[in-house]
């Protein structure tokens, strides 16, 4: 017969021998990648995979679901196309310019990413050399540039500060990557995004080398940026570490989308929580005087962010994901617009 070992047995144990039940979920797990990698990867049926490492082809079944389960597999189908005719609908129901819904389902990450890259390629077709090119931030803006060799020869414009905490997802980071594929010259803030005295904040943006980027915000041409949802968390704000306090701030005010970290109620207003008091970043205001305002957002639960901020007329061009595009769908359609400078547009 078989005794477990005493609880103080195993605190006495050799410090980096591992323990049994460690082991085994180690080798279970190499167990569930092997079987998946047959499967999903190589190809091999059921039965084969079975047969090659002697179980049952009902526990390939099972091994295949707990692999799911666990992460170890995610499965996205995506063409990574553009859906004609949902687009020009879409479109139209929301009052924008145009409209591009990537054919793609899965896992959200993938989905995400699937939508930047199809918002890089839309850049892309509509961007000429000469302009002056804004760069936002967003997750989903983070695989932008992935399936790009080149870009026209544009200025760049940083649209906001540097965040203080996740720098992947920052318009910084997009900078850069954008100067790489246009060669072009990039005008950059060297100001972080959020500043807890707003009398610093205030001095901050009236600094020259602050100011002068600011000032060309008046002259691009076009911008791309990614649009965020408020609620459970303003996660787009919170990767530029702002405090918990102004966080809860943002949450509760009753704005349910957000772009470059304005915030936008349901009916497209603005909504003021004081944070642009702290922020060196775009307005709403200048983003509407843009000629071509490109956004991206993924995953069907930021429906009514994205359509707070198509009422809000900042947008001219939306690429989305076909579950966000029906999720859309399903709500009432844009007629009017918050700013009068894109009403019409």
């Amino acid at each position: 017969m078989t005794t477990r070992p005493s609880p103080e047995d195993e605190r006495l144990a050799p410090i980096g021998r591992p323990r049994s039940r460690d082991v085994n979920a180690a080798g279970h797990r190499r167990l569930l990648m092997q079987v998946a990698k047959a499967f999903h990867i190589e190809g091999k049926a059921k039965i084969q995979v079975a047969d090659e490492l002697g179980i049952s082809r009902f526990k390939v079944a099972r091994y295949l679901d707990e692999a799911r389960e666990l992460g170890i597999v995610s499965i996205t189908v995506n063409s990574g196309l553009p859906l004609p005719e949902l687009s020009e609908r879409l479109a139209e129901h929301l009052g924008l310019r145009s409209a591009s819904v990537v054919e793609v389902y899965g896992e959200i990450e993938n989905v995400r990413a699937a939508v930047g890259r199809a918002t890089g390629i839309v850049l892309q077709e509509q961007l000429d050399d000469g302009e002056v090119l804004g760069i936002g931030w967003g997750r989903t803006l983070n695989t932008m540039f992935d399936d790009l060799e080149h870009l026209p020869l544009v200025e760049i414009v940083q649209l906001s500060g540097k965040f203080g905490g996740d720098v992947n997802n920052s318009a910084a980071t997009l900078t850069r990557r954008t100067m790489a594929l246009t060669g072009g010259a990039a005008r950059v803030i060297r100001a972080p995004f959020f500043i807890d005295d707003a009398r610093q904040a205030v001095a901050v943006r009236r600094h020259p080398n602050v100011a002068s980027v600011v000032a060309d915000f008046d002259r691009l041409t076009t911008a791309v940026v990614g649009i965020g949802a408020v609620v459970p968390t303003p996660i787009s704000i919170a990767y530029s570490a702002v405090p918990e306090r102004v966080i809860e701030r943002v949450v509760q005010s009753g704005a349910v989308g957000e772009v470059q970290g304005s915030l936008f109620a349901a009916d497209g207003h603005t909504v003021d929580t004081n944070l642009w008091r702290h922020t060196v970043n775009i307005t709403p205001r200048q983003l509407a005087r843009i000629g071509r305002v490109i956004a991206a957002a993924a995953d069907p639960l930021k429906a009514q962010a994205v359509r707070s901020v198509c009422r809000s007329g900042i947008l001219t061009d939306l690429v989305v994901d076909v579950e966000l595009a029906s999720a859309l769908l399903d709500l009432p359609p844009v007629t009017a617009f918050h700013h009068s400078e894109r009403a019409g547009g």
